[in-house]
């Protein structure tokens, strides 16, 4: 019953904020300099006052904002987006187009992040102060530190450009076509379409901007997981154990990562929730035909319908993580669900 309470609470409180975000992202997208209608309309359709009128018209930009905004939201709440100033179609649907290709890289970059972060945690802290840990360190700090953009352009010159160790922008080869769409994720397509040869050949696109887009979360995840191990290795029950004679990987495996893994959770919910809302500059740089291009294509042509559509979707994102981070924490502790 007291869980049912807790979750009960947490997902009021994600109506509450998704509202609130919502009217916000609405204020902000009315103070972004730029006309909508001089951005797509030609200099020959400008010039002809009814043309403008009709255009006006058709997207609501004619209408008081108040009215704007309530039109806004009673659209919200039927899941209607609004139609893409820019191409046409529904935003709804062009973000259901674009979002698998963000969730496979997001999803291929969190994996490299969680198991290179907890690995390299470990390896620090347990030869804490040593030449290990010290590389270990800067790798971390370099990984928060380095511009993504500059590092996709490292990534791609050398690994590209120089040694044709991995292939270029893009999700596949010009030899292979795209696969039916199931999941919208190439590699999962490629393999339930039975052809292993173009899954590789996905896979293997996704390594670098994976890599790039991995590296933020890495250092955080490293630093988070230095840390609160040290901290658990530093407690009675742990010094208790050592006592006893137990050794040290099985100290480490059974009874300190998993307490010092805890608070790793909240820094893979928010890089997940980071990476879900699309790299602008890394999806532009390898073509990746994400979120983040389409939104950096929704601002150049001031597509007001498609970047409220997506701020919403990177907002929900951010949401939803932390909510079921938040529950999976009160389920883990029980202290939590007092709060």
């Amino acid at each position: 019953m007291e869980q049912l309470k807790f979750i009960g609470k947490r997902l009021v409180y994600l109506v509450i904020m998704l509202l609130g975000v919502a009217t916000l992202v609405f204020i902000l997208t009315k103070m972004i300099p730029g006309d909508p209608t001089v951005a797509n309309l030609s200099q020959r359709a400008l010039s002809d006052p009814e043309i403008v009128a009709a255009y006006r018209a058709r997207y609501g930009l004619d209408k008081p904002y108040i009215v704007q905004y309530f039109l806004y939201i009673r659209n919200l709440l039927q899941l209607d987006l609004g139609t893409s100033i820019r191409t046409n179609n529904p935003v709804l649907q062009e973000l259901m187009r674009c979002y698998p290709a963000t969730i496979e890289l997001a999803l291929f970059a969190i994996i490299i992040a969680a198991l290179l972060g907890i690995l390299f945690g470990v390896i620090s802290a347990i030869r804490r102060n040593s030449i290990l840990d010290q590389i270990v360190r800067a790798i971390s700090v370099t990984g928060v530190s380095i511009p993504s953009f500059w590092f996709a352009l490292l990534m791609l010159y050398f690994f590209y450009y120089k040694l044709h160790i991995f292939p270029g922008p893009g999700r596949l080869s010009n030899s292979f076509s795209a696969p039916a769409t199931v999941t919208g994720m190439y590699v999962i397509d490629s393999l339930l379409e039975g052809n292993p040869a173009k899954a590789l050949d996905a896979l293997s696109h996704l390594f670098l901007p994976a890599l790039v887009l991995a590296m933020f979360t890495m250092g955080l995840i490293t630093r988070t997981t230095r840390s609160n191990l040290l901290d658990v290795m530093s407690t009675d029950y742990i010094r208790t154990a050592k006592a006893k004679g137990l050794g040290r990987a099985k100290l480490i495996l059974r009874h300190a990562l998993g307490n010092a893994l805890i608070p790793v959770l909240t820094v893979i919910g928010l890089g997940l929730g980071n990476l879900l809302g699309g790299m602008v500059l890394v999806e532009t740089i390898f073509n990746w035909p994400g979120v983040g291009q389409f939104a950096y294509e929704s601002v150049m042509s001031a597509d007001y319908p498609s970047i409220i559509g997506v701020a919403l979707l990177i907002a929900l994102n951010y949401m939803v993580i932390n909510t079921i981070v938040d529950i999976l924490y009160g389920l883990i502790d029980p202290r939590v669900r007092c709060k």
